[in-house]
């Protein structure tokens, strides 16, 4: 009885641990109709998840940060692995957090060419070479850039 107890409490706290996964991947849809269905997606999904982030939106690439309980993250990232919307989908960060850095997002959806960018490439719209701790980067700007 007590062994319960505590896997049941230890399952919780697993639970409740929070990671964060940042991944770039190759758009393979490039209209309207693909983000709409990825923006309604992540709308029905992601607050039932406990999941927010920001991804952005480029030319031919996306870059996302998804943020949550372990799991789901876990979970998502690997349907996201396999959704044919992308592909060549490479995870350049995966860390366990405190806090999260969009809490207040389910999604959000930042086209790349709202802000100003100091690597040329990236400023075309191709995340497809930035590295990890660009991509943490980008993210604590977003986030300061939203937060005042």
């Amino acid at each position: 009885m007590a062994f319960d107890k505590v896997a049941d409490i230890s399952e919780m706290s697993m639970q409740e641990e929070l990671k964060q996964v940042i991944y770039v991947s190759e758009k393979t849809d490039l209209s309207d109709d693909s983000l709409t269905s990825i923006f309604d997606a992540s709308q029905r999904n992601n607050p039932e998840k406990n999941i927010t982030g920001c991804l952005l939106i480029g030319s031919n690439s996306y870059l996302q940060l998804l943020e949550g309980p372990t799991v789901a993250v876990e979970e998502l990232y690997s349907k996201i692995k396999i959704d044919s919307r992308h592909k060549n989908v490479k995870k350049l960060c995966e860390q366990g957090i405190e806090e999260k850095l969009f809490s207040s997002w389910s999604m959000k959806f930042t086209p790349f060419n709202n802000l100003d960018w100091s690597n040329q490439e990236f400023e075309s719209g191709n995340f497809l070479k930035i590295t990890s701790e660009g991509s943490i980067n980008v993210f604590h700007s977003i986030n300061r850039l939203m937060t005042g």
